[in-house]
């Protein structure tokens, strides 16, 4: 839940800006003198104090566009983030507690700059729970500035953390919004938080930590197929997903072959250079997005398990095209899943097939004749023993016969 700035502001401004709570005037210096018998001299410029006084009275409980609150709301915004940034720079962690108050701020900029001045301060592990929230926040360059922040602590739990929430390429300033996973036939397990910086729908994945409790018994009551170990699943069907990669490698070919063919903009317009630009990266970036989503590291998820929710056949094959990985988000110490579904069209499976089918053919093939070859090897071995046992009988009855023969 964000903090209003009018809040935020009366949290800490004794320590931001110090003699703030005894002013009494824009001045700090006692009540005005009363000026109604003279016309009033040109105000000096307020102070820092001043302006925030004067925001915290006029406009604390208006709207931010009424009157001149628009523009005092952006002037102490950035008084208080040079105010926390001046708090980072003293490498006390006595500050701690404050910039980490600041990241319920409803302001994305103070909650960056509180991200910026606790990595000058340097994090610990006991401040891996406080980072964890704005790590997932919805505005993707607060996440970025948590990210840079926790790169410059210590200790395993952050560590761990940081490996967590990834490197991320996501940017802007606009709050994401958390995609509605019914749209995509994928049912949501009560209590459950929206992983920003772990899911990416446009490659069909969708990752939550669970507050209500283990959400296996909630998949496992909609399982078509399943529970199957992570590995197993994936040997399960491997030709399928080796599909699905062919398919999608082939779509970014030929979105590429199609970017290639149209004009750059001029570098002068820099929104539409920006735009195409992205456009270009963005065409590698989903199939870097899939695979990392994929990787399952044991340090970070434990041992998952798969319950497929819907297999299909398309083509020659059944596919599972929708299922849902559980597992422990052992950096956040809770239950976690990924809703996982398949994104090309089944006529690109079904182009993707002609490979896969001729390489599973192979496979069999390659697979009998090494069964074969292992069933001979392991009877021309037990010939083998069968040999050396009868030699090894009647060499021992030879040598007992000599024996006799000899008296002994």
């Amino acid at each position: 839940m964000k903090t209003p700035l009018t809040l935020t502001l009366v949290m800490a401004i004794a320590i931001l800006i110090p003699g703030f709570a005894g002013a009494t005037s824009l001045s700090g210096k006692g009540s005005a003198p009363d000026q109604s018998s003279n016309p009033p001299p040109q105000p000096p410029p307020l102070t820092k104090r001043g302006v925030v006084k004067n925001y915290v009275k006029s406009c604390g409980k208006k709207p931010a566009k009424e009157a001149n609150c628009d523009k005092l709301r952006k002037d102490v915004v950035e008084i208080v983030k040079d105010s926390l940034h001046t708090l980072g720079s003293s490498a006390k962690r006595a500050y701690v507690p404050t910039l980490v108050k600041y990241f319920k701020s409803d302001e994305a900029v103070l909650r960056i700059a509180a991200a910026d001045a606790l990595g000058m301060i340097g994090p610990q592990d006991q401040e891996a729970d406080a980072l964890a929230i704005p790590a997932n926040d919805p505005v993707p360059d607060v996440r970025a500035a948590v990210r840079q922040a926790m790169s410059r602590g210590k200790g395993p739990a952050l560590t761990l953390l940081g490996q967590r929430v990834g490197l991320g390429y996501k940017t802007g300033s606009a709050p994401e919004i958390p995609p509605d996973a019914g749209k995509f036939g994928m049912p949501v397990a009560p209590e459950s938080t929206y992983l920003f910086y772990a899911s990416d729908a446009t490659v069909g994945r969708l990752s939550y930590v669970a507050k209500g409790g283990d959400p296996t018994a909630f998949f496992k009551g909609k399982a078509k197929k399943g529970p199957f170990p992570l590995e197993e699943f994936k040997d399960k069907y491997r030709y399928q997903f080796q599909d699905e990669d062919e398919a999608m490698n082939r779509a970014r070919e030929t979105e590429g072959k199609e970017i290639e063919k149209v004009q750059p903009p001029d570098p002068s317009n820099l929104q539409a250079y920006t735009e195409f630009m992205q456009k270009i990266a963005s065409v590698g970036a989903k199939q870097g997005s899939r695979m990392y989503l994929d990787s399952y590291e044991p340090k970070l998820f434990g041992t998952p398990t798969v319950y497929v929710l819907e297999e299909r056949q398309i083509g020659k094959r059944s596919y599972p095209t929708r299922y849902a990985v559980v597992y422990q988000e052992l950096a956040l110490k809770r239950p976690g899943y990924r809703l996982s579904w398949m994104t090309v069209p089944d006529e690109a499976i079904k182009a993707a097939q002609a490979i896969s089918l001729a390489q599973e053919k192979e496979d069999i093939a390659n697979q009998v004749e090494s069964e074969a070859i292992k069933k001979k090897q392991a009877e021309l071995d037990s010939l083998t023993k069968k040999k050396d046992a009868a030699e090894k009988k009647q060499f021992k009855k030879g040598q007992e016969d000599l024996e006799k023969e000899l008296g002994f």
